[in-house]
């Protein structure tokens, strides 16, 4: 069972409750807002700052391709100044290389095929390409300065071919390069074309470190937690400051997620992109944002900025703390206010308010409300007021109840005598027709017995009317089926006479067979013979029918004297059956006169039971009347009792 608790913890909860839901409905949607407000703007910081560096980057970028454009200015105008020294052009070149910072590791020109002489004539000088004009100057990681013609396959590539082809600067991607010596670096390339005419007549190019790019990247840290990523056109790591060894792998192969988010495939396009992911980098999760920085026409390099989340919205975290820190404040303040308010103005008013009503609740409306509870001029006084009015409302109508109640009393302990005494005589009454209709009770049974014994004898001689029926009917079959037997003995009889003639007329054609077998000598013996056996046999034919037609005879006149002892039993049935029907009509009439009996003892019986009914229900109902009586008594004395509970004023 829970323990009870205060009104003044009650009303507290009530109050607070509903308070600290909207202070957390407030602070969510405020927690929220700055959110999403602090999302959006670490997204523009975020989109700020990689333009920025973005534009940074290019311009670092496209620096050296400015310095080589001045290159090229110069070759174009010495060609059109009809220079046609090649080792001009190749002077030329290495002093402006030498000009050039260390991160320019070397310079290359290569002329088309005869744009300076005929190439011929230069196979020596130009061995490895048929004198085809090509000069390579580059510096090594010390600093060494080697100056050396091109090989026909190194001119064969993208740096060259591309300019040629689309008349237009290219830049290269990441790509690992051997200066000699087994010095190895990681690089891209600019080129452009070299111009007569609107014709290309060669290539310059320009080969730079990737560590060009590194002082610029490493700047790109917009939250403490954070770096850039530079990929080139193709999608292949340039720039990483975590680490060197990825350099020149493409990005779907060292982060398999970022296909998931087709991010090669939007930015080509030109088109940015940014999302969230969990990264062990920063154990957590980060924002990664990508910009395609267009360094060449066509040609997207790609700028990430990643930075972990917990960075990004750190401003938010921290505003959204100190806006619980100050909801906490708020709550803890409330519960202690709140109580104490309710206790001055609401719960020792309500206490006194209850102590009144305990004592109403034990029957006590003696009292009055006290004064200063009454002189109160708000809610509580209005309260206070009904409480007194409801006092002397109760004071006035408990002690009229007593009064009726005293009165309702003295008249049911009088109509309780007379109900008594009417109550006995009813019960004589009913006694005396009980007797009387037990024994019309008695005179019905021995009368419905009777009744009952005349319907059964009169059930008894219409079954045995129904066998003497039955064995007429049997009797009458039997005759018919004699003067049968006697109609079939008589045809019997005519049938053997034939026979008996037929066996008479055969005895004389043998005896004649006989005689003329006789005459015929020998030739008639066998026919004799025959003869004498056809005689024979008709012979006994005779005799046999002669004892048959007895037999027949014999049965014939037994046959006829049974159709005659037959139908003597018939007419003798005849007799009994009237007689019979004589004796059940009889009985019908016994039986009519007696159900005729039997319904006037039953009306009798039934007048005499409605009476016994009616009597039956006025002692009932003065039984009501007594029990109502008595329950009426006895409900006064029980109201006299419960008005005994209040204590009234005097």
């Amino acid at each position: 069972m829970f323990k009870k608790v205060s009104l003044q913890v009650k009303i507290s909860l009530v109050i607070l409750i509903p308070l600290l839901i909207m202070i957390a409905i407030s602070n969510i949607i405020n927690i929220i807002y700055v959110q999403n407000i602090s999302e959006k703007l670490s997204y523009k910081i975020l989109e700020e700052v990689a333009k920025g560096e973005g534009n940074q980057l290019s311009a670092v970028v496209k620096e050296d391709l400015y310095q080589i454009t001045g290159l090229k200015y110069t070759l174009e105008n010495m060609y059109n100044s009809g220079v046609t020294d090649r080792k001009a052009y190749e002077s030329v070149t290495k002093n402006f290389f030498n000009i050039l910072p260390n991160t320019v590791i070397g310079i290359m020109i290569a002329l088309e095929p005869n744009a300076i002489g005929n190439d011929t004539n230069y196979i020596n000088d130009y061995p490895l390409t048929e004198g085809q004009q090509t000069y390579y100057i580059s510096r090594s990681s010390d600093n060494a300065v080697t100056e050396r013609s091109m090989s026909r396959d190194e001119i064969d590539a993208d740096y060259y071919n591309e300019p040629i082809a689309k008349r237009k600067e290219y830049l290269s991607g990441i790509y690992e390069f051997n200066l000699g010596n087994n010095d190895i670096v990681s690089m891209y390339t600019w080129a452009i074309p070299i111009m007569y005419q609107n014709k290309p007549i060669g290539v310059i190019t320009a080969d730079i470190k990737i560590e060009t790019l590194n002082e610029t990247m490493k700047n790109i840290q917009p939250f403490e937690h954070s770096e850039g990523l530079l990929f080139d056109h193709y999608g292949n790591l340039m720039y990483d400051m975590g680490s060197t060894e990825n350099l020149g792998k493409n990005m779907y192969n060292i982060y398999p997620k970022y296909k998931d988010h087709n991010v090669f495939e939007t930015l080509s396009k030109g088109q940015t992109i940014s999302f969230e992911d969990y990264t062990t980098y920063y154990k957590g999760y980060a924002t990664y944002y990508f910009i395609p920085l267009e360094i060449a026409e066509g040609q997207y390099w790609i700028l990430e900025i990643m930075a972990a989340n917990s960075d990004i919205f750190k401003d938010s975290d921290m505003m959204r703390n100190v806006m619980i820190i100050i909801s906490l404040i708020i709550i803890v303040i409330a519960s202690i206010i709140v109580p104490i308010i309710l206790k001055h103005k609401v719960t020792s008013i309500i206490v006194r308010l209850s102590k009144s009503l305990l004592k109403i609740s034990n029957g006590d409306i003696s009292f009055h409300i006290n004064n200063d509870f009454l002189n109160m001029n708000d809610e509580w006084g209005d309260i206070a007021k009904s409480c007194e009015n409801i006092l002397n409302n109760l004071n006035k109508v408990v002690t009229t109840v007593k009064r009726s109640a005293e009165q309702v009393s003295t008249a049911a302990n009088q109509v309780l005598a007379g109900n008594n005494d009417l109550s006995q005589r009813t019960e004589s009454q009913a006694s005396s027709l009980e007797e009387t209709a037990a024994s019309m009770n008695e005179m019905a049974s021995a009368i419905k017995e009777s009744a009952e014994s005349v319907a059964e004898s009169t059930n008894m001689v219409t079954d045995a009317k129904d066998a003497l029926n039955n064995t007429g009917l049997i009797i009458e079959e039997s005759v018919n089926k004699m003067n049968d037997v006697h109609e079939a003995s008589t045809k019997i009889m005519d049938i053997t006479k034939l026979i008996e003639n037929i066996a008479f007329q055969t005895n004389i054609l043998a005896l004649n067979a006989s005689v003329e077998a006789a005459r015929a000598g020998d030739q008639g013996k066998g026919f004799a013979v025959v003869a004498s056996e056809v005689r024979n046999l008709a012979q006994n034919t005779q005799e046999s029918v002669k004892n048959i037609t007895a037999l027949i005879t014999d049965s014939n006149d037994k046959a006829n004297l049974a159709a005659k002892s037959v139908q003597e039993s018939k007419e003798m049935f005849n007799d009994i059956l009237q007689k019979m029907d004589n004796a059940s009509a009889m009985m019908d009439k016994i039986n009519t006169a007696s159900q005729e009996q039997q319904k006037g003892i039953e009306q009798v019986n039934s007048a005499i039971g409605n009476m016994d009914s009616s009597v039956q229900k006025n002692a009932a109902l003065v039984e009501e009347a007594t029990a109502a009586s008595q329950s009426l008594l006895s409900e006064a004395n029980e109201l006299i009792e419960v008005i005994e509970y209040f204590k009234l004023r005097n």
